[in-house]
This record gives C-alpha cells, sequence and structure tokens, in this order.
C-alpha cells in the first residue's frame, strides 16, 4: 500500500471511529444500528490493514456488502475508494 492509499483510510478510519448520534426517532433504529455496524466493519478492517497490514479479500468483500446493503455515516463516495484500495491490497 502505499503512504497516499495509508492516509487516505487513516482519514476514513477517524471519520469513522465514533458514530452518528443515535436517532431519536425509534423507527430509525433499525437502520442506524445497520450502518453502525457496517461502518465499524470497515473501520476493523482499516485497523487490521494499516497495523499489521493484512485482511482478506473475502474479509473485504464481506464488509463492503454490509456497506452495500447498509449505508454508511461517513461520504459513501470515500467509502467506495477505501473498499478499492483494501481489494487491491487485499490478501
Amino acid at each position: 500500500m502505499n503512504p497516499a492509499e495509508s492516509l487516505q483510510l487513516g482519514a476514513l478510519y477517524d471519520a469513522l471511529r465514533t458514530p452518528a448520534p443515535m436517532p431519536a426517532d425509534p423507527a430509525q433504529l433499525t437502520g442506524w444500528m445497520a450502518r453502525v455496524e457496517a461502518d465499524a466493519a470497515l473501520t476493523g478492517l482499516i485497523s487490521r490493514v494499516l497495523n499489521s497490514g493484512s485482511a482478506t479479500e473475502a474479509e473485504v468483500t464481506d464488509a463492503q456488502a454490509l456497506f452495500e446493503r447498509n449505508g454508511t455515516a461517513a461520504d459513501p463516495a470515500r467509502v467506495t475508494s477505501a473498499y478499492d484500495v483494501l481489494h487491491r491490497n487485499a490478501d
């Protein structure tokens, strides 16, 4: 992984570390929880890749499927770009 990719992933990691506040409307809670789960999966992968240098293609694919199904609290284009980086660098 090149330094620019590492910086890109690190910045997204920082943005995702704190989930969006829980919604006041109970009807929105399920969607919020699903986004938190998807963002947590990505945050965990980024942490592992940046700290130990590895994630498998299957792990990246599974986490990306959560994002595609549940969305994200971050900018979707940034998340898509991060998954591109993770796929290129997967074991």
